[in-house]
C-alpha cells in the first residue's frame, strides 16, 4: 500500500488566470454537470478541488434558480482566491448559494449531509497513495445522505502514450495540445506536454511547458510538473465498493455514453449505500 503523502502545488495552480486560459472554450464538463442537477435534484452539491470556479461559478449560478447548495473545497490559495473573486462578481442570488471553503479532498468535514459530492477534471489524480485514494472516498462517503452520489471523474489511461514512453532507449515526444486566446486581452498560451509512464508505481510523469504571449511579445515561460495516479475501471470500482458505495454507472464521456473501448474520460457514480469497510 503506498505511503499517504502531501501532493505539491503545480506552478499552474500558482497562476489561476493561465489555468482559465488553457481551459479556454471547454464547455463539455460544465454542461455534464449541470444536466446532473437536473437529473438528479440535489438540495446540497459539494465540489471537490473547486479550484478557481471553473465549474463551481456556473453551477452556482444555476443552482440559484432551483434552491440548491454548492459548496466548493480546495486546498490551494492562489486558486481559492481567484474563486473567491469570482464569487465576489456573481448576483446576490448566486452569491447566496455557494459558499468557497479551504480544505483536503482527503480530511475534510461538514456539519450538514450532502446529496451530490462531484470530483471533476480528474482532481483525485493527485492522490498517489492508495492511503489517500482510500481516504478521500471515505470522507465523500461520510459527508454524504443515505443514497447520495459520489461522482468521480477521471481520464482513461493513454495506453499509446505511456507505450511510447516505455520504448527502449527511452523515447519521450513532445506534443502541443492547447493554443488558446484570451478574448478580452488576446492574451495567448500555448502548452506543450511530454509524458512518461511509470508501470511499477501505476503513474504518469507529466511536464507541462507553458509559453505565454501578448500581441506583441513573449511574457512568459514556465513548466508545470503533474505527477498523476493512473486509474482503471476495475480499480476504481474496487474503491467505490470498499469504502461502502455501490456502482450505479459509467459513462464514457461528458455526454452520457458508455463507456466503451474509445472513451476519453473514466466516469464512475457511486451511491452511498451500506457502512464502509473498516480499517484492518
Amino acid at each position: 500500500m503506498g505511503v499517504a503523502t502531501v501532493p505539491r502545488m503545480e506552478a499552474i495552480y500558482e497562476r489561476p488566470r493561465d489555468y482559465d486560459l488553457e481551459h479556454e472554450g471547454d464547455e463539455e464538463d460544465i454542461a455534464f454537470y449541470l444536466q446532473l442537477l437536473d437529473r438528479w435534484q440535489p438540495r446540497r452539491v459539494m465540489e471537490l478541488a473547486a479550484g478557481s470556479g471553473r465549474i463551481t461559478i456556473p453551477l452556482a449560478r444555476a443552482a440559484a434558480q432551483k434552491n440548491i447548495e454548492i459548496v466548493g473545497l480546495d486546498r490551494e490559495g492562489p486558486m481559492l482566491d481567484e474563486a473567491l473573486r469570482k464569487h465576489a462578481t456573481l448576483d446576490a442570488a448566486a452569491r447566496r448559494s455557494l459558499t468557497l471553503v479551504a480544505g483536503d479532498m482527503r480530511a475534510w468535514q461538514d456539519a450538514q449531509p450532502f446529496d451530490l459530492i462531484i470530483a471533476p477534471c480528474s482532481s483525485l489524480s493527485h492522490l498517489l497513495a492508495v492511503d489517500d485514494q482510500v481516504a478521500a472516498w471515505r470522507c465523500a462517503w461520510e459527508a454524504l445522505s443515505d443514497g447520495g452520489r459520489f461522482v468521480v471523474d477521471l481520464t482513461m489511461p493513454n495506453l499509446a502514450a505511456y507505450a511510447d514512453s516505455m520504448q527502449m532507449p527511452e523515447r519521450t515526444f513532445v506534443e502541443m495540445d492547447i493554443d488558446a486566446r484570451d478574448p478580452a486581452t488576446g492574451t495567448r498560451l500555448l502548452r506543450y506536454k511530454t509524458t512518461r509512464y511509470v508501470p511499477q508505481e501505476q503513474r504518469a510523469e507529466i511536464r507541462f511547458l507553458y509559453d505565454k504571449f501578448s500581441e506583441q511579445s513573449q511574457i512568459d515561460r514556465y513548466v508545470s510538473d503533474f505527477d498523476c495516479h493512473v486509474y482503471y475501471p476495475r480499480e476504481v470500482e474496487l474503491l467505490f465498493r470498499h469504502t461502502g458505495f455501490s456502482v450505479e454507472g459509467w459513462f464514457g464521456d461528458y455526454t452520457m455514453r458508455r463507456l466503451r473501448t474509445s472513451s476519453r474520460q473514466l466516469i464512475g457514480v457511486g451511491v452511498k449505500s451500506r457502512a464502509p469497510i473498516t480499517r484492518s
